[in-house]
């Protein structure tokens, strides 16, 4: 009997012990976490699906706000964080009570944020970790945003827990309970069906199987392809940000490690993942990388992919490392057009390498935006003098176009020239695509385009979200018929298809086809390419990027320097003396 006391006492302090240290560990499974893990299960709901198609919306998309909570040991971010957001959209914070309502705000206004941009959602709240418990946004069929609402995998955290259903009501926006114990901080998303976390999804989950988990996900996030990934940190957190980010729908950061650290080989591992994972584009990942050596050298906090995307600007955590510029200049290199806003710690709740400004922030989408869904034309594409292009496109609002206002805006790039950007308008089509032509191609070149519409409600988007600084890039072979006015004569035959050519060329095409040879492959640092007739060799990144472009002068081989590319997949464009073209995949490795 004394004994039992004994250990029930020593249990009472351990859960006291950890109560006391709760607001400063975000995600290690506390004593407490373990002993009510039962709870989970208790608070579980289930409502029927929404209505198909589900989607669920990216980070990058259109925000009209950002979520951030107010628990009773303060905010996690800095004011100079808060005023800046609450300069773009507006900010809304969780707090307990309508008195602690009235003290925050006078706290805001005194550190120079303007409230007029604040909003105050009142609903207890056990942390400022908005990210891991805040709502997962939705589009569903009936065009209805709602909030999809997992259970939150820390049992000590009920109120925070409890939050959704709060924030779906503050919102107006349909809400629906799933069957999954899951947590914000390991779930990244593309607003086109896929989404990736590490595999503690499934760890916590484990009387579900993870077909279940996967149909659960379909049913209730749209999501159709989901990458289930190794935690390379090997730490008590495996969630995503903390080592990696959606930076669009065909981009992603991550983590590198020194060469030697133990977990190096986990960073490459999952970086060589992705680049060769196929998008819903269907090209492959653009994967950069950002230098965050952690726990590896003494004292270093390097949290840069736990970043806050918002609108065309990317707010970064930064601690006065020396890694801090390289970090910026990464997302400078990789999200052009964008602003990216290193963010300073706040001294009495430091960012670290398992917590920082992404943990602690929760964009919410614009309910009202004006959304496109394209599915982009990319890489290196068969030879026509026009292009069609087209979109779904969803009037949020409800209000309709604005005359003439959906267009392309496009410009064509050859060896001798560059065309000005020029647009043409984009008409409806069927339900609600609208459909455009690009024009005026006549021979091998680059094409970069981007979308923009604007509704009677006045916004105004871009797509890519950012416009003309990063457009979509596409290029287009040499034109088989090059005597031919493109615009009198629209048949066009595909290099890749010699049935229509005539004469010979069917040998001429075989012939000049198996006679091409590239060795290594995959290259490390430079290989060997042997084309005889070979007129122009052109390599592509597989982004459809000239990054090689040559024309050979009769010579049969040639060596080429890729020390400086990029790990992954390009494509190497062969024309002959006769028009006719061959395509060969290259990998580099490193």
């Amino acid at each position: 009997m004394k004994r039992s006391l004994i250990l029930l006492c020593l249990l009472v302090w351990i859960v006291g012990a950890v109560r006391a240290q709760e607001n400063n560990v975000r995600y290690e499974k506390t004593a407490e976490d373990v002993l009510r893990w039962h709870e989970l299960s208790e608070r579980m709901r289930t409502s029927t699906p929404p209505a198909t198609p589900v989607y669920s919306i990216a980070e990058f998309e259109p925000c009209q706000g950002v979520l951030i909570a107010y628990p009773s040991s303060g905010f996690g971010i800095p004011y100079t964080l808060i005023s800046q957001l609450a300069d773009m959209v507006t900010v809304t914070v969780a707090v307990s009570s309508s008195y602690q309502q009235n003290s925050v705000r006078n706290q805001m206004q005194n550190n120079g944020v303007d409230v007029n941009n604040v909003n105050f959602v009142v609903g207890s709240v056990d942390s400022y970790w908005t990210r891991d418990f805040g709502p997962w946004f939705i589009l569903d069929g009936n065009d209805a945003f709602g909030v999809a609402d997992f259970t939150y995998n820390r049992p000590s955290r009920p109120h925070d827990d409890a939050h959704m259903t709060i924030m779906a009501d503050f919102l107006s926006v349909n809400h629906f309970d799933f069957p999954i114990v899951h947590t914000g901080g390991n779930y990244m998303s593309d607003g086109y069906g896929t989404a990736a976390s590490t595999d503690l999804v499934m760890q916590e989950n484990e009387d579900l199987s993870e077909a279940q988990i996967r149909q659960y996900c379909a049913d209730y996030l749209g999501i159709d392809n989901y990458h289930f990934t190794i935690d390379p940190q090997g730490d008590y957190i495996a969630h995503i940000d903390c080592w990696g980010k959606f930076l669009g729908v065909d981009k992603i950061l991550i983590a590198q490690l020194p060469v030697g650290a133990s977990r190096y080989q986990e960073y490459e591992d999952v970086a060589n993942y992705f680049a060769n994972a196929t998008t819903p584009w269907g090209n492959k990942y653009k994967v950069y990388r950002v230098f965050e050596p952690g726990s590896t050298v003494s004292n270093a906090r390097t949290p840069y992919t736990n970043s806050l995307i918002l609108n065309d600007h990317v707010f970064v955590p930064v601690t006065g490392a020396s890694y801090d510029q390289d970090a910026i200049e990464v997302y400078q290199a990789a999200m052009p057009g964008y602003t990216i806003v290193p963010i300073m710690e706040k001294t009495s709740t430091p960012w670290e390498n398992t917590d920082a400004l992404h943990c602690r922030t929760h964009e919410i989408p614009d309910l009202q935006m004006l959304r496109f869904h394209h599915f982009p034309t990319l890489g290196a594409q068969p030879y026509d003098s026009t292009f069609t292009i087209d979109t779904e496109l969803k009037f949020l609002s409800g209000q309709s176009a604005v005359a003439d206002s959906v267009r392309i805006y496009y410009r064509i790039i050859n060896e001798n020239d560059t065309t000005a950007w020029t647009s043409t308008a984009m008409q409806p089509s069927v339900g609600e695509h609208w459909a455009g032509t690009i024009s005026g191609i006549t021979d091998t070149c680059e094409v970069q385009y981007y979308l923009f519409a604007k509704d009677q409600s006045g916004r105004r988007e871009f797509y890519p979200y950012i416009g003309r600084p990063d457009p979509f890039i596409f290029t287009v072979g040499a034109n088989p018929n090059p005597n031919v006015d493109p615009g009198t004569d629209t048949t066009v035959v595909d290099p890749g298809d010699t049935t229509d050519i005539g004469g010979d060329s069917t040998m001429i095409h075989n012939f000049f086809e198996q006679n091409i040879l590239l060795a290594p492959n995959p290259a490390h640092t430079q290989f060997t390419l042997t084309a005889p007739q070979a007129q122009t060799i052109t390599i592509y990144n597989a982004y459809g990027q000239v990054i090689y472009r040559m024309q050979p002068n009769g010579t049969e081989t040639t060596v080429i320097d890729c020390s400086r590319w990029s790990a992954g997949t390009y494509f190497v464009h062969i024309v002959g003396e006769k028009g006719e073209m061959a395509k060969k995949k290259l990998l580099i490795a490193r």
